[in-house]
């Protein structure tokens, strides 16, 4: 069992010397960068401005969600060329997710599922998204022109040094837990995996690829994966 606290930064109005203030003394993380925060400032760039300080005593992540509709391309590769380090893909979504279109209750508040996002019923407003993590990593990709190594570790690897857990997360290397998922070469999920178990499988997906899977419940082979050095 894991017992971490993550200290994050986000959805504020917090300027750049307060925001280097809170990473001083132990915030690490900023939540879903450029959404419901202050705007770049070229006098002071609030939170944003965190991705590019000299001011701060440790590396800084920070969350952004790439489903193509919260953040726009431009901005996501922005971050990304600042700080590739510390970027974290989030999907943001909600459990209107795979919802059918129309108007559905989620919680206390209505939400509609419009075409490829969620809005507050009768608004424009989005409250969440209704994008799947695969979908984000292609979004993702295409904004940045990276590797896919480079895609994969924000996804994972990224995320598992964020709460200091990447000994036995978001990594393949030996000893760690043996989570993964197989992928096409679109970035299709074929299956999921959690402690070598299959928990999702995808029967559409090649028959080449389904002697690969079994293959893998026999022998539990182990890969390597490490942080990927391109920007």
């Amino acid at each position: 069992m894991y017992c971490v606290l993550c200290v994050c930064l986000g959805h504020s109005v917090a300027n750049l010397r307060e925001g280097e203030a809170a990473v001083a003394h132990g915030a690490n993380f900023i939540t879903h960068l450029f959404n419901a925060m202050l705007p770049f400032h070229h006098r002071d760039p609030g939170l944003v401005g965190l991705l590019a300080s000299k001011q701060i005593p440790r590396i800084i992540y920070y969350g952004i969600i790439t489903d193509g509709i919260h953040t726009h391309p431009a901005a996501i590769r922005i971050a990304h060329r600042t700080h590739p380090q510390g970027l974290v893909m989030v999907t943001d979504a909600i459990s209107a997710m795979g919802l059918e279109e129309g108007t559905h209750t989620i919680g206390q508040m209505q939400v509609e599922v419009r075409g490829d996002r969620a809005v507050v019923a009768g608004t424009e407003t989005l409250c969440g998204s209704i994008t799947t993590m695969d979908k984000c990593l292609r979004v993702f990709k295409k904004a940045t022109g990276c590797s896919l190594v480079t895609a994969l570790n924000t996804a994972t690897l990224h995320p598992a040094r964020t709460i200091g857990i990447q000994a036995s997360k978001g990594t393949l290397d030996y000893g760690a837990d043996a989570d993964f998922v197989f992928l096409d070469d679109d970035l299709n999920v074929w299956s999921t995996w959690i402690a070598g178990n299959c928990v999702y499988y995808d029967s559409n997906f090649p028959r080449t690829t389904v002697k690969v899977v079994n293959e893998v419940q026999e022998n539990r082979y182990s890969c390597i994966h490490k942080d990927s050095p391109d920007h």
